[in-house]
This record gives C-alpha cells, sequence and structure tokens, in this order.
C-alpha cells in the first residue's frame, strides 16, 4: 500500500471516529434534556437542566381543548465562577386572550409543588440579560409567550427534579388554579 493511500485511508478512519464521538456525545446531553452552551451576548456559561417541564390548565369554557400552559426548565448561569440557579419559563396559551380584559390585567402569581412543598416562582424584575441570559435557553412556545425567570438554588432544583408528584399553582385576586403536569 502506497502512503498516500494509507495517509488517506486513516484521514477518513480518522472523520468516522470524530464524528461517532461528536454523536455519542450530543445523544447522552439530549436524551437527558441537559446541555451547556457559551451564550454569546453575555460570555456567561448557561446549563440548561432537563427535562423540560410543562404545566397544563384545562380552558373548556372557552374553547375545545383550549389550555394555559407554564413551560419550565432549571437553569444555572456561570459568570465568571459565580453560579446563580434560576427557573426559566414561559406562560403562554391555545388561546387569543386579547378579548378578555380579566385574563390581560390579573396579576399571576405562581408556586411550584414539588412532592407536598410549595416552591414561590417570584418573577425576577428587570431584563434575562442582565442576569446573564443573553439568548433564550428555551425556546418561546408562542408569539405571545410571557417569559418568567423566577431565582432558585441547587437545593431547589434538585429538589424538583426528583419529586415524583409536581403541579403549580396559579394565584391571582379572583382565587386560585392548579397547572397539572402535561405529558
Amino acid at each position: 500500500m502506497t502512503s498516500e493511500r494509507w495517509l488517506a485511508r486513516m484521514g477518513r478512519l480518522a472523520a468516522v471516529v470524530a464524528v461517532l464521538l461528536v454523536a455519542g456525545c450530543a445523544t447522552k446531553d439530549s436524551a437527558r434534556g441537559e446541555r451547556e452552551y457559551l451564550d454569546e451576548v453575555t460570555a456567561a456559561t448557561i446549563t440548561v437542566g432537563g427535562p423540560t417541564l410543562v404545566f397544563a390548565r384545562e380552558r373548556p369554557e372557552l374553547a375545545v381543548h383550549a389550555r394555559d400552559y407554564l413551560t419550565l426548565v432549571p437553569v444555572d448561569v456561570n459568570r465568571s465562577g459565580t453560579h446563580s440557579q434560576y427557573f426559566y419559563g414561559y406562560v403562554w396559551s391555545t388561546l387569543d386572550k386579547r378579548g378578555l380584559a380579566e385574563e390581560a390585567t390579573a396579576a399571576w402569581r405562581f408556586d411550584l409543588v414539588a412532592d407536598g412543598r410549595r416552591i414561590a416562582l417570584t418573577p425576577l424584575a428587570g431584563e434575562p440579560r442582565d442576569l446573564g441570559l443573553g439568548e433564550p435557553p428555551l425556546p418561546s412556545p408562542a408569539r405571545s409567550a410571557q417569559v418568567l425567570v423566577a431565582p432558585t438554588n441547587r437545593e431547589v432544583q434538585a429538589f424538583v427534579a426528583g419529586a415524583s408528584e409536581l403541579r403549580v399553582v396559579a394565584t391571582h385576586e379572583g382565587g386560585a388554579v392548579r397547572f397539572e403536569l402535561w405529558r
């Protein structure tokens, strides 16, 4: 075998091994729903935990198959070695709520309930970029989705990840409603 053919064969073999290694790493992360990336806007390292939690509230009084949703994912923001944890998510609906004045003006407060433990999802004021999130760690599920970023800590994130029962309670002036884990 000539040295040129040997080098070409080794190059192809190296390319195949590289593709398999990259595919193996991507599958491992995406199977658990976790990923890490460098935010190109803020230069923070963002770790997005998994899985993405989607909670739903049925709205049969407004339309067939109508639901309000809350989507949440745990996030760790590493800014030069300083870590901050958040629940990042969206409040959204399959309904066009422009005609529902009560819904638009109601001040909703969300509590995540994990195995009976109530965890307030108190939204942070300001922009996610100020926290190190220049790019959304989770794509918006709808054009009208409202961002919810609530501070937390690793202990709470780990507790939620290991919980066997999860739901969200949304309270406002008129009372409280439940969002069940949507599968």
